[in-house]
């Protein structure tokens, strides 16, 4: 038993010392379910990670999470007074709530466990939390007699760095590969922790090229150059009196080859954004006309991939980073907007006009707010000329 004991650590430690060597770095992603304090529904969340490994056992890491969790069934129902109408039971409205999560993580990683097939993740630190409501403050009738009423609303922004931990376990496909399950505490002081489980999976990867599984890097093929265009430009969430803006977009690229038909791609964008809907009435609903002027930096990573001659598809995640703007409400102008940044996909076509000069077409759309903002998020279609240097 000892023997067998003594040739399986002389036999595994190599192993180790051959996998912090060369893929120090772990890259995870997954998808799990968002449970909330009491009243609060269970939802959704999403969040990503970069560890890097000081040592075998022990690292340090980033993650970047968020969720959403909402109740729309008061939405759903009928006003007894005014069945005749569409406006929901006033009785049940206060039950109504979408609250969105944020999370910013920094922890330090241990690996009590740790074998070909077989990881357990033990980690603790502190998270960024971000937390931002909106739900029904109270009912107001202007008539008694009238079953009519109006909504006030209330918008809650909390802020705070909390502790938090996590603990996984993950089963290894390969050197590289793996899938398991995670499970993540917020401590936000309020009552009981906010908590994620759910599925993930992870690669393991160094900084080198060899590491990556890739041949050297070309880097004298690399090409860079400019983009100019236009963008229509929209909410993700348009109401009945909502309207696309046509707005400017153009920046810097460059592009390095990773094979025959495959390339990487990175952008740095001035992008401006914005929105405009006119006002509407439906029922004893009105809803405002709105009107914003917001720019933005955007910084999206994408992987290019030529599907026939002179023709390229691609598709990549993107940050955008508000830069400054302003909002209107019924022609008066909104308090400051607060910096903010989202995250979203890229989905594209290209097509070589000449060797130099190119023509492209996206749609992009913002998917997780890493930030508490007062609006929704974006989408839009680009079509733009791309010129390269050489």
């Amino acid at each position: 038993m000892k023997t067998t004991l003594l040739f399986c650590l002389l036999f595994s430690g190599p192993v180790l010392a051959q996998l912090s060597s060369q893929q120090r770095f772990e890259l995870e992603a997954g998808i799990s379910a968002l449970h909330l304090p009491t009243p609060y529904r269970s939802g959704w969340h999403l969040r990503q990670q970069l560890t890097a490994y000081i040592r075998p056992r022990l690292g340090i890491a980033l993650g970047i999470g968020g969720g959403v969790s909402a109740n729309n069934d008061p939405l759903m129902t009928q006003d007894p007074a005014s069945p005749s109408s569409s406006q929901p039971n006033p009785t049940q409205l206060s039950a109504f709530y979408k609250r969105q999560e944020y999370m910013t993580d920094f922890s330090v990683v241990a690996l009590p466990l740790l074998t070909k097939r077989h990881q357990v993740k033990v980690q603790a630190g502190l998270s960024v939390y971000r937390r931002h409501e909106i739900g029904v403050d109270s009912i107001v009738r202007e008539n008694p007699k009238n079953p009519a009423y109006f909504v006030v609303g209330k918008i809650i922004n909390t802020r705070r760095v909390v502790p938090m931990a996590a603990l996984s376990y993950d089963y290894r496909l390969s050197s590289r590969w793996a899938v398991g399950v995670n499970g993540t505490a917020y401590f936000t002081g309020s009552g009981q922790p906010t908590t994620t489980l759910g599925l993930r999976g992870t690669y393991r990867f160094g900084l080198s090229a060899d590491s990556l599984g890739m041949k050297p890097l070309p880097w004298n093929d690399l090409r860079a150059g400019v983009r100019l265009g236009a963008s229509l430009v929209g909410q993700n969430s348009m109401g009945p009196g909502g309207r696309y803006r046509t707005r400017f977009v153009g920046g810097l690229w460059a592009e390095l080859p990773l094979s025959l038909t495959w390339a990487v791609r990175a952008e740095l964008n001035y992008a401006q954004r914005g929105y405009r809907s006119v006002g509407v009435s439906t029922g004893n609903m009105r809803y405002l006309s709105n009107y914003a002027n917001l720019n933005f930096l955007e910084i999206p990573f994408l992987f290019r991939h030529e599907v026939a001659y002179r023709w390229h598809l691609y598709t990549g995640p993107y940050l955008a980073f508000f830069l400054n703007g302003y909002t209107e409400t019924e022609g008066n102008r909104n308090p400051p907007i607060r910096p903010s940044t989202s995250s979203g996909l890229l989905l594209g076509t290209s097509y070589k006009i000449t060797d130099r000069l190119a023509a492209n077409l996206r749609y992009q759309r913002d998917l997780v707010q890493i930030s508490s903002t007062p609006y929704g998020g974006f989408h839009s279609f680009q079509l733009t000329a791309g010129w390269a240097f050489k």
